[in-house]
């Protein structure tokens, strides 16, 4: 039997907090050496974009992309596949397709979409809680859209945000979005005019924006212990933190290898001679199993990249489908009937 699972039945499945918790055990097993990650591949659809919706930063003369990374978890009895494409008309389509490594069988298959969107606020509120200095109160907000909204929830179970000072490009938008935050957490979230204003006495920084280019100038981030999260588009050719508070940071991944190839952070001054990839101190399985230190009692910055990996995705749609089958949410149906092999 295969389970079926929409977007809006995975929202009635798990919270916040459950999610970082389900991503906390699975980059603690990845860590300790029991799971493997397969990193995202980018497979370019060729011709012209037409469309303005979606897609990244594309490389010239492609006009859509195919991607897929994987994970493998056995001690929580799940691997499987990402598949989805990005810059069509049709928008973003992906998916899950979910295994149980004790019997072999598929046993899901997950429209991604909302867990997704939970998923990587969980990430960064994981590394947050790892790397944060004590007591942070102050969030600089890159990006206002829908994902910024999950950063801010997901952060708020991690640490006590008294303020929030947000920045984007639309004033509009950015005003809207710190009146609906400020009414839906009880906290103070207020649009501000520069990057440099976003940064004033912060504590925490999150960058989730779709940038090509960095969103602030290290140069204007204060001068105290404070932690930076850099969450936009995974392509090496683009980065939405400089250079300047890369090389000042103690840096860390969600996945090693993944996260140095397509990090636009790392790949580009790696490629201009500036650092190496030992400038990066370790990842997030290394974290949750204890196998590196954080912060250090004299780190100044710490950097956070993350563009998503299957070690993520996995450790929540397990989660996802136990809780499923429990509460009897889902459509079943079968695979593997009856046949012969005759001509």
């Amino acid at each position: 039997m295969v389970l079926l699972l929409h977007n809006h039945e995975i929202r009635r499945l798990m919270d916040l907090s459950e999610y970082i918790s389900a991503v906390e055990a699975g980059y603690r097993q990845y860590g300790s050496g029991a799971g493997v990650a397969f990193p995202r591949k980018n497979l370019w659809i060729k011709g012209d974009k037409k469309d303005s919706r979606g897609g990244g930063h594309l490389p010239a003369g492609s006009k859509a992309s195919f991607k897929f990374k994987a994970g493998l978890l056995p001690g929580l009895s799940g691997a499987g596949v990402n598949a989805y494409t990005a810059g069509l008309p049709g928008g973003l389509e992906t998916f899950m397709f979910l295994f149980d490594t004790d019997s072999g069988a598929l046993v899901a298959i997950m429209e991604v979409m909302y867990l997704s969107w939970l998923k990587t606020a969980a990430v960064s509120a994981l590394a947050t809680r790892y790397l944060a200095p004590p007591d942070s109160a102050v969030l600089a907000l890159f990006g206002t859209g829908r994902h910024a909204r999950s950063q801010l929830y997901g952060l708020s179970k991690v640490i006590d945000i008294r303020r929030v000072q947000a920045y984007s490009r639309r004033a509009d938008k950015r005003r809207a979005f710190c009146e609906k935050m400020s009414a839906e957490l009880g906290i103070e979230v207020v649009p501000v005019d520069s990057s440099k204003e976003a940064l004033h006495d912060a504590d925490i920084v999150t960058a989730i924006t779709n940038a090509a280019t960095p969103v602030f100038d290290g140069r204007d981030l204060p001068d105290k212990p404070l932690h930076i999260n850099g969450l936009g588009a995974h392509y090496p050719w683009v980065r939405e933190l400089d250079e300047y508070t890369v090389l000042n940071s103690r840096v860390f991944v969600d996945v090693l290898q993944q996260g140095i190839s397509e990090n636009g952070e790392l790949a580009i001054p790696i490629a201009e001679g500036l650092i190496g990839e030992n400038h990066v101190k370790g990842d997030l399985g290394a974290l949750a199993a204890g196998a590196v230190t954080g912060r250090l009692s004299d780190s100044n910055w710490t950097v956070f990249l993350s563009g998503g990996t299957g070690i993520d995705d996995i450790s929540v749609a397990t989660r996802l489908y136990k809780k499923a089958l429990e509460r009897g949410v889902g459509t079943e149906f079968h695979f593997n009937l009856p046949y012969e092999f005759e001509l």
